[in-house]
């Protein structure tokens, strides 16, 4: 059977999204519950068509002939009525209204044309009327607010208090016999699904609290192995950094006899530690999930410019070709990190080497293509070591646009990074900014 349509959502504390850092985990946890719980309902909501469906297939296999020969009704108005009256049930699994509609003038219609067969038949409710009537009621009771089920039972109570006294002058006492077995079992089986309705209400609630605290238990660890990643970065990495920050940019205060170039050249090297710990800073925030975390601009490829002239200021040769194209600002920032990535491993593994650094918009306007390639080395240094997962970073980045990223060696003993990232340029559209 289907959820009730008042079963309680998932709520509480997934429902909430305190920092950008943790609202995509929260969704994630979200959505995997919602699916789980519309593939349930699905299921059962077939299985209850499927039974309601064969009780009423077989209710008007069994009433149409009984009504047309038992009662003497004629088979055509038989039949019409019956099949009305059984579709209510099936009709009421998801409309609630046109189950009570399709069952109370059907029933009416019922006790019309089998009022000649008194008292030989059970009268103003057939056998087969009965029990369709209650198996619509059982269904509005099990599947929709209790208000539904109680006036089709109040409903069908009225019609067996009136329709005899319209319809035949004396009733009789077997009349009332058939609407006191019709009122009664009518409103025993509402109760039962109304109870049957507060069950599974119950039962729906318990297994989404029981998701919801597996689900809070994988978030609290997924947390506290972020907060220890967090303080890792921030006792050693941040640590190392601001002593680089202070002794570069001290250096010409405690030795006083550098020249200008060399002077220039901590500048250089403190303005990029300070712009390091700042995005440090902004990592450490939404690691730790909090509502506090910088909430400083992204960079974009505006910022790409900038990028190459701090990375000139290590002696590399760069060439740069880039475009004034407006990008949404996730993209500018995966085109960002794929030319800072690109320009990290080239000083790493190819010393010395010239670079050239293109980012451009193809031809059709679709895509917009980061290559970053450069010569072979030109020295022999030992590499510096890195940790191997640029690249893979990298390529996750793309990924989550539907992009590519391909990277390899040059014919020449180069090395080259191509990330292709789908995009949809505008010449000045304040919404992607």
């Amino acid at each position: 059977m289907d959820y009730p349509r008042d079963a309680p959502h998932v709520a509480g504390p997934l429902a909430a999204a305190p920092s950008p850092g943790t609202r995509f985990w929260r969704l994630r946890s979200l959505t995997r519950l919602d699916l789980t719980a519309v593939s349930i309902a699905r299921r059962e909501v077939v299985w209850m068509w499927t039974v309601v469906s064969i009780a009423a297939v077989a209710l008007v296999a069994i009433g149409w002939p009984l009504t047309a020969s038992g009662y003497g009704t004629h088979p055509a108005a038989a039949m019409a009525f019956t099949l009305v009256h059984c579709a209510a049930p099936i009709l009421a699994v998801r409309w609630p209204w046109a189950g009570l509609g399709a069952s109370v003038p059907a029933a009416l219609a019922l006790m019309v044309v089998t009022a000649d067969a008194t008292p030989v038949w059970p009268w103003p409710w057939p056998v087969t009327v009965l029990l369709a009537h209650c198996l619509t009621v059982f269904v509005l009771a099990l599947r929709h607010p209790w208000y539904w089920a109680a006036s089709l039972w109040s409903a069908g109570a009225m019609l067996t208090v009136l329709a005899p006294a319209a319809i035949v002058d004396d009733a009789g006492e077997a009349a009332v016999a058939n609407g006191v077995v019709l009122v009664s079992l009518s409103g025993g089986i509402a109760l039962v699904g109304v109870l049957v309705r507060l069950w599974i209400l119950s039962m729906i609630r318990m297994e989404q609290a029981e998701r919801l605290s597996a689900a809070e238990a994988g978030r609290r660890r997924e947390l506290e192995e972020r907060n220890r990643i967090a303080r890792e970065l921030h006792d050693v990495v941040a640590h190392s950094m601001s002593v680089i920050t202070v002794q570069a940019s001290t250096a010409r205060y405690r030795q006083p006899g550098l020249d200008e170039a060399a002077q220039q050249e901590f500048e250089e090297i403190a303005a990029s530690s300070r712009r390091a710990l700042g995005e440090m800073r902004g990592l450490l925030g939404i690691l730790r999930g909090q509502d506090t975390a910088p909430t400083a601009p992204l960079p974009g490829l505006p910022d790409v410019a900038g990028l190459i002239d701090s990375t000139r200021a290590s002696g590399v040769e760069i060439t740069y070709a880039g475009t004034d194209a407006v990008v949404p600002d996730a993209v500018g920032l995966t085109g960002f990190r794929v030319v800072q990535e690109a320009l990290s491993n080239a000083l790493r593994h190819a010393p010395g080497s010239s670079i050239a650094v293109t980012v451009a918009i193809t031809d059709d306007g679709h895509d917009l293509r980061v290559r970053v390639t450069n010569s072979a080395p030109a020295r022999s240094d030992e590499p510096t070591p890195g940790a191997q997962l640029g690249l893979a970073g990298i390529r996750e980045r793309a990924a989550a646009f539907g992009g590519k990223v391909a990277a390899g060696p040059t014919p020449d003993g180069g090395f080259q990074l191509t990330a292709t990232l789908p995009v949809v340029v505008l010449d000045d559209d304040p919404l992607l900014t």
